[in-house]
C-alpha cells in the first residue's frame, strides 16, 4: 500500500472532534433531509395574482400547534379548524403589491397532500386580486422563517407566456425578472446549504473517507462521487430519469450502510472503493435533484439552476473533504487511529441503518 502523507501534528487533535460531530448527528437523525424548502408556484394574470403554495405540515404544526388532540397528526379537521389562523398567519408571511399598494389576500384552498418524497404538507391557494391592471409588482413570500433563517421558499413565477424561477430569503423580495447572475447566486447558495443539512449525504463522504488511502486515492474517489451524481441529479432534475422518492432515499440510506460496514469488517482498506463511490453517487444525485424537481420547471428555464445548483453542492462537498481528509490523514499517524476510525464507522452504520428502517418500514 502507498505511504500515506502526513498533515502537521497540530491536525490529529481535530480527529476526536470528527467523531464527536458524527455522535451529535444522532439525535437529528429523524431528519436526514430537514424540510426547510417550502415551494411556489405564482401565476400572474393582467389583475391577479395566485400563489398555490407548498409548506411542510409538521413544521406548520411547530409553528401554530394544528394538532389539537395530540395524536401525533394533523388531520384534514384538524387543518380546516384552524382555517381562519391559517390564513391570518399566511397573510403576515405573503405579500403582493403593485404600484405601491398592497392587494388583499385570499384564502382559495386548503389541504393536507404529499411532496415528492411522500411528507406530508399543507396546500394552500392564496388569491390576491386588483381593481387595475397589475404593474410594478412586488412578491413575498416566507412562510416558516420563524424556525430559522435557512428557510427558504421556492418559486415557480409564470408571467407574461414566460416562466422564471426565483428563491425567497427573509428580508427577499421578487421585484422584476431576475438578472442571470442573481438566479445563480441563488441556486449556488441553496446547493450549498443543501448539503450542509444532508446528514445523511455527509455521513456517506465521510465514510467512504474513513479507510484511508494515498491522495490519489481520496482525488478518484471525491471524483468519481461528482462525476455519478451530476449525471444523475442532471438526468433527474430534467425528467430523463424517474424513480421513486422512497426508493432513492432507502438507496442512500442503504449506501451509508455498506461503507460503513466494508470499513468494520474488512481487515485490509478496501481496494478500488472509487467504483462503490461513483455507484452510489448516481443513488445521491437522484436524491439532489429532488429539490429542484419540485419546483417543475420547463427544461429551458431549468438548465441554470441545475448548473448553479450542481456547482453550489461541490464547493460544500470540497469543503468537507478538505476538512476530513487532513484530519484523518494524522491520525494515522497516532496509536488512536484504529480505535477512533472504528467508532466513526459504528456511529455511520447505526445511522444509516436507523434511515434504512424510517425510510423502508416506518
Amino acid at each position: 500500500m502507498k505511504r500515506q502523507v502526513a498533515a502537521p501534528g497540530w491536525l490529529a487533535h481535530s480527529a476526536t472532534p470528527l467523531v464527536a460531530a458524527l455522535i451529535l448527528l444522532t439525535p437529528a437523525a429523524a431528519a436526514a433531509h430537514p424540510a426547510q424548502v417550502a415551494y411556489a408556484r405564482i401565476a400572474v394574470e393582467e389583475r391577479a395574482a395566485e400563489i398555490a403554495l407548498s409548506m411542510n405540515l409538521f413544521e406548520l404544526d411547530l409553528v401554530l400547534t394544528l394538532d389539537r388532540d395530540l395524536d401525533g397528526t394533523v388531520s384534514p379537521a384538524e387543518l380546516e379548524a384552524r382555517r381562519a389562523e391559517i390564513g391570518d398567519y399566511l397573510r403576515g408571511k405573503t405579500a403582493v403589491t403593485a404600484a405601491g399598494r398592497a392587494l388583499p389576500m385570499e384564502l382559495r384552498a386548503l389541504g393536507i397532500g404529499r411532496s415528492g418524497d411522500g411528507r406530508a404538507v399543507v396546500e394552500a391557494t392564496l388569491a390576491f386580486p386588483a381593481a387595475e391592471p397589475l404593474r410594478d409588482l412586488t412578491i413575498r413570500c416566507e412562510p416558516l422563517t420563524e424556525l430559522g433563517a435557512d428557510h427558504t421558499t421556492l418559486a415557480r413565477i409564470d408571467a407574461g407566456g414566460e416562466s422564471r424561477q426565483f428563491v425567497f430569503r427573509p428580508g427577499v423580495t421578487y421585484r422584476q425578472a431576475p438578472g442571470a447572475l442573481a438566479v445563480a447566486f441563488e441556486f449556488l447558495w441553496l446547493g450549498i446549504v443543501h448539503i450542509f443539512i444532508g446528514y445523511d449525504h455527509i455521513a456517506f463522504l465521510v465514510g467512504l473517507l474513513l479507510a484511508g488511502g494515498s491522495t490519489l486515492s481520496i482525488v478518484k474517489i471525491v471524483t468519481a462521487f461528482t462525476v455519478a451524481h451530476s449525471v444523475t441529479l442532471s438526468l433527474a432534475a430534467l425528467d430523463v430519469v424517474t424513480l421513486s422518492p422512497a426508493l432513492v432515499e432507502a438507496g442512500i440510506a442503504l449506501s451509508i450502510v455498506y461503507v460503513a460496514a466494508e470499513n468494520l469488517f474488512r481487515r485490509r482498506p478496501p481496494q478500488g472503493r472509487w467504483v462503490v463511490s461513483f455507484g452510489f453517487g448516481l443513488v445521491h444525485g437522484l436524491g439532489f435533484a429532488g429539490v429542484l424537481k419540485e419546483l417543475a420547471l420547463p427544461s429551458s428555464s431549468l438548465v441554470w439552476p441545475l448548473l448553479t445548483f450542481n456547482l453550489g453542492v461541490e464547493i460544500a462537498q470540497v469543503a468537507i473533504v478538505a476538512v476530513v481528509a487532513p484530519a484523518l490523514y494524522a491520525l494515522t499517524r497516532t496509536s488512536l487511529h484504529v480505535p477512533l476510525t472504528r467508532l466513526a464507522s459504528v456511529v455511520i452504520l447505526s445511522l444509516g441503518l436507523f434511515w434504512l428502517y424510517q425510510r423502508v418500514l416506518a
